[in-house]
């Protein structure tokens, strides 16, 4: 995206990869200031670890920890988490595209974490959610890079579903879209739901959940 857009309002990178795994179980995967808007339990939702560029060293903000608190609040609202992805990185530039990647060729980040959740509503149509954690050198880049991203057009960190799912096409509108900047980390999230038929919570509250 780039704020409430990016490519269309929040995004149009490219593709990537695709992972799969088998019997049908589809693929996919918190930082604390300044924040922009735009049932059932997690039981049996297929988890994987994507393999990437070097991940984060032990000494990141960013990580796991992240992904892993925010599938907490997004279950917590009471949707059903059937699938999720993760991956991380040290390489925001080739995890980018837009302005946004320009800006990361300028300033590079510290590292990188990023989660896709797939949800299921009561009728088990679903809705995907895109997360990334994004570690600056400092304050003021990381304010930089929030504010970059919150404007419309700019480009984002590319969505791990547009790299690591069957959900490749989905395009990101912006019209479920939050960020936030906590010190060097920027958080930002978006949710869509596929073929427009999801019924379950609305997407705008998953997304600001998810980047809490």
């Amino acid at each position: 995206m780039g704020g409430k857009g990016g490519g269309n309002k929040k995004g149009s990178s490219g593709g990537g990869s695709t992972l799969a795994l088998g019997l049908g179980i589809a693929l996919l995967a918190s930082a604390g200031m300044a924040t922009a808007v735009g049932n059932a339990a997690s039981s049996g939702a297929a988890t994987v670890a994507a393999g990437g560029s070097p991940g984060t060293g032990s000494g990141s903000l960013v990580g796991s920890a992240n992904s892993t608190a925010a599938e907490t609040r997004i279950v917590g609202q009471g949707v059903r988490l059937s699938a999720k992805v993760t991956d991380d990185s040290a390489d925001c530039v080739t995890s980018s595209y837009g302005q946004v990647q320009d800006f990361f060729r300028r300033t590079p980040c510290t590292a990188l974490h990023r989660a896709f959740f797939e949800l299921r509503d009561q009728k088990s149509d679903a809705a995907v959610v895109s997360v990334a954690w994004v570690e600056m050198p400092d304050e003021s880049s990381a304010r930089a890079l929030n504010q970059l991203m919150d404007t419309t057009g700019t480009g984002n960190v590319t969505e791990l579903s547009r790299e690591r799912s069957k959900y490749r096409t989905v395009r990101y509108t912006g019209d479920s879209y939050a960020s936030r900047q906590d010190g060097q980390v920027v958080i930002n999230a978006q949710a869509e739901p596929v073929a427009r038929r999801w019924t379950g919570v609305d997407l705008s509250s998953i997304a600001t959940t998810a980047a809490q």
